[in-house]
């Protein structure tokens, strides 16, 4: 049987160990909460996610992501984050099982995440490499919760990496001018990933995410960007 963490800390080294962030913690408020779910509204959460490839390194050697069967990275996550949650008596809220959550709400109070051009949330340290996979949620009499506490009330509001940014080069990297600025023309996306003409974005991901400048340390390795992209267009 897994060892309950003993301790704050000893939660987010737990989640390390998995390749996962804990990116900030909020104050549930009706802004933040699932249609359905507002007996939750009050209580304090964690937003857990991945950035860079250290999630993938584990992830990549599971049972799930083996065994050929959908939603592979899903089902590793719930995996994952049920246990810590069982072994602390919380609960996980995740952004692919319904009642869906606001998690671009959620992200930008918590993790200081912000709107991009491409219309995907930026982080101000690890850019466009990371994704949100769940809110770990405690009640107010949970033992960590003073910790939590500290986590929602000294979370700094980061620069926005785009505002200094006047190149823009992401909305100029699309093979096929997908971007706008405004929307995504998903049909010219989607013909350009069929067609594997060069540049295969398929097989390097997409051109414009790629062109970023911020946070370029943390970019997916090929075999990663070759897995999103495959979920993206199956999508």
């Amino acid at each position: 049987m897994a060892k309950s963490p003993d301790d704050f800390a000893d939660l987010i080294e737990r989640l390390e160990v998995s390749g996962l962030v804990c990116f900030g913690g909020l104050k549930i408020t009706a802004n933040e909460c699932a249609q359905g779910s507002e007996a939750l509204i009050g209580q304090k959460g964690l937003l857990i996610g991945n950035a860079g490839s250290a999630m993938w390194r584990v992830f990549s050697q599971s049972a799930e992501y083996a065994d050929g069967a959908p939603d592979p990275m899903n089902r590793w996550t719930k995996r994952v984050l049920d246990v810590l949650a069982d072994e602390t008596g919380a609960r996980v809220v995740y952004p692919f099982d319904e009642p869906y959550w606001p998690f671009q709400r959620i992200a930008q109070k918590a993790s200081q995440s912000r709107s991009s051009p491409l219309g995907i949330l930026i982080h101000p340290k690890y850019g466009l490499w990371y994704a949100f996979r769940g809110l770990v949620i405690f009640d107010e009499v949970h033992e960590f919760m003073s910790q939590i506490n500290e986590l929602v009330a000294t979370s700094e509001d980061l620069n926005h990496p785009c505002a200094t940014c006047l190149d823009k080069p992401c909305l100029s990297a699309c093979p096929v001018g997908a971007f706008t600025g405004e929307q995504l023309d998903v049909k010219a996306c989607f013909t350009h990933l069929d067609s594997a003409n060069d540049p295969d974005c398929m097989q390097s991901g997409c051109q414009a995410r790629c062109a970023c400048p911020i946070a370029k340390e943390h970019q997916y390795d090929g075999a990663q960007l070759h897995f999103h992209m495959k979920s993206y267009r199956g999508a």
